[in-house]
């Protein structure tokens, strides 16, 4: 089978990663690159195609597929030029910035008939696979709840980077809590309601650093999710799995699920529970760890994209459940604004019936 011809559009941090893993693997060509920093670009991948604009790629290269990993107010657009051109899509999360962008990008992308999906990467982690599987199977009884702590502390480079970063929209809420709904959704279930809070004492900037939000889902359960970009801790997923270099590895479990049986820790994948009995809090709570082999996710969600475009396999997330995640991301920062909870169903059934139709 002929390896499948893929770009990229944007050649930042992200984008490198993919064209690192693009050039590594064996079932994909690397089509071409498309970033307005052309000069620099190609001359970090000398002999490789590199444009300027996106839609020159697609007119000249023809690829099969693109990952899409330009800024965020751009990844619809971009998606849509794809969809009409015919071209199949990995678009970074968010999936756009906002959701009437995102709403049209799953109305063109249904039209068309291409092949998507999101980059949240984290749902193609090994132990999130094993996770996913032992809640699914009642491993603890009926889920009761979840903690989750996503707690670093972000140079003062990284506010230099871009102004933007200092700005509404550049803080923990989109850029880092978005991951911790979404792996959420796909662990527990779809969120009905959130309510939260966000707080900008420690630096002061326009944009919160620090956010805590309670999210109800579906079937009942409850979760607490703490968000914080200027605290030393080591808890959060790329200290605790060790997947991101740049992060060092601390193994440290930053969610805790726990029901009427017993309780997990992700990443870490300790299960806590009571055997040869009924649950009682008079009996001891005992550990066992299991296992679960790491692997590099980014690789695994190209692999999936892969089986995606060849008609092998389902989207792990399609373009409309990552418009989902952005709903629910989306209602954080409002509901930390207003104080208010937000029903979040209406929304849902609003993206359901097109992008005429929204009205969130």
């Amino acid at each position: 089978m002929r390896p499948l011809e893929i770009g990229v559009i944007g050649a930042g941090m992200i984008g490198r990663k993919h064209i690192e893993r693009i050039l590594a693997h064996p079932d994909f060509e690397l089509a071409g690159i498309a970033d307005p920093e052309r000069d620099v670009v190609a001359a970090r991948y000398p002999g490789e195609r590199v444009v300027a604009d996106h839609r020159a790629l697609l007119a000249e290269a023809r690829p099969d597929a693109v990952i899409i990993a330009s800024p965020n107010r751009a990844h619809a657009e971009t998606g849509i030029d794809c969809a009409r051109s015919g071209v199949h899509i990995l678009v970074e999360k968010p999936v756009a910035d906002t959701v009437e962008a995102a709403a049209r990008l799953v109305e063109e992308s249904r039209r068309a008939g291409i092949k998507t999906l999101v980059g949240h990467h984290r749902r193609h982690h090994r132990q999130v696979q094993v996770l996913r599987g032992l809640l699914g199977a009642g491993e603890i009884g009926r889920l009761v709840g979840v903690s989750v702590v996503w707690a670093v502390y972000k140079p003062e480079a990284y506010f230099e980077a871009g102004p933007w970063r200092r700005e509404p929209g550049g803080g923990p809420i989109l850029i880092n809590l978005i991951h911790e709904i979404d792996l959420l959704r796909y662990l527990v279930g779809e969120i009905a309601a959130v309510g939260a809070m966000a707080s900008n004492s420690q630096r002061g900037f326009a944009v919160e650093d620090t956010a805590a939000a309670l999210l109800e889902f579906a079937e009942g359960a409850l979760a607490t999710v703490v968000a914080s970009d200027s605290a030393v801790s080591p808890w959060s997923v790329e200290q605790g799995t060790g997947e991101v270099p740049d992060f060092p590895f601390s193994g440290e479990s930053s969610y805790r699920f726990f029901g009427s049986l017993g309780a997990l820790e992700f990443p870490d994948l300790v299960r806590w529970s009571q055997p040869g009995g009924p649950p009682s809090w008079n009996r001891a709570v005992l550990a066992q760890r299991l296992p679960a082999p790491t692997l590099d996710p980014y690789v695994a969600q190209l692999d999936h994209f892969r089986d995606v475009i060849r008609g092998e396999a389902d989207s792990l997330q399609s373009v409309e459940d990552g418009t989902r995640t952005l709903i629910a991301t989306l209602a954080v920062s409002e509901a930390a604004g207003t104080g208010a909870r937000i029903d979040l169903r209406p929304r849902y059934e609003a993206l359901a019936a097109g992008s005429a139709g929204f009205a969130g």
